[in-house]
């Protein structure tokens, strides 16, 4: 893939994020808990993107910085998913996660991948982790009783359209977080391994970008919720 192709579908990427934070920002007072938790992901998003630029071409390796915001989101996204799971006992198991992940992530940095390799195995586990959060959220949905009863339709729920953009994104990089590490060591010649790669995260911020479109269709809902309710 033509590299020029890339950075203009990644900094196209980043201006979204910036354009969906904007509104964010401005309804802040706004949002409610899990809308809060998104905006702190949308936040946590354009600076790993603009850090993890900013670290490539100062030093030429950035998967410190990677594996330490793949965590973060992590963290964030569970405090989401922690917020609209309503059964007690996933909840329990969501706040112990992030410290079973913790656990996973500094073996894998420190003993297994190595702090400047992309940590697959831990970006692994933390993205099954997500959408196995995403599908229960669907699911409950799907299942509550309560909105059939308010006739109140799912795609008019806020969190219907956030846990959408965050399980859509998630199942796209899943097969990259398990194996670009595989792919950093392939004995393939460097120029087909930086095709591949390239092609690879071209795809993944092109579904970033959707996603970030959903988060926002989101926040218009939780607007529409405030304006009905007023």
């Amino acid at each position: 893939m033509n590299i020029t192709l890339f950075w203009t579908i990644y900094y196209s990427m980043m201006g979204i994020e910036i354009l969906v934070l904007i509104p964010f920002i401005l309804n802040y007072r706004l949002l409610d808990p899990p809308s809060r938790c998104i905006f702190y992901y949308i936040v946590s998003s354009i600076v790993f993107s603009v850090g993890s630029d900013v670290l490539q071409r100062i030093y030429g390796n950035n998967m410190w910085f990677f594996n330490f915001m793949h965590y973060l989101q992590f963290v964030i996204l569970s405090v989401f998913y922690y917020l609209c799971i309503s059964s007690p006992i996933l909840k329990n198991i969501i706040k112990v996660m992030p410290f079973i992940v913790a656990g996973i992530f500094a073996i894998d940095i420190f003993v297994l991948e190595g702090i400047k390799a992309y940590n697959s195995i831990s970006a692994g586990v933390k993205s099954i982790v997500i959408l196995i959060y995403g599908a229960i959220f669907f699911l409950q949905l799907l299942k509550d009783k309560s909105l059939v009863e308010k006739s109140i339709y799912i795609d008019s729920l806020p969190s219907f359209w956030y846990n959408s953009g965050v399980f859509i994104y998630f199942c796209t990089i899943f097969l990259f977080n398990i194996s670009y590490n595989l792919l950093q060591s392939q004995a393939a010649n460097g120029a087909s391994k930086t095709n591949i790669t390239i092609a690879i995260l071209s795809i993944n911020n092109l579904v970033g970008l959707i996603a970030m479109i959903l988060l926002y269709i989101g926040l218009s809902k939780l607007k529409k919720l405030r304006y009905a309710d007023s």
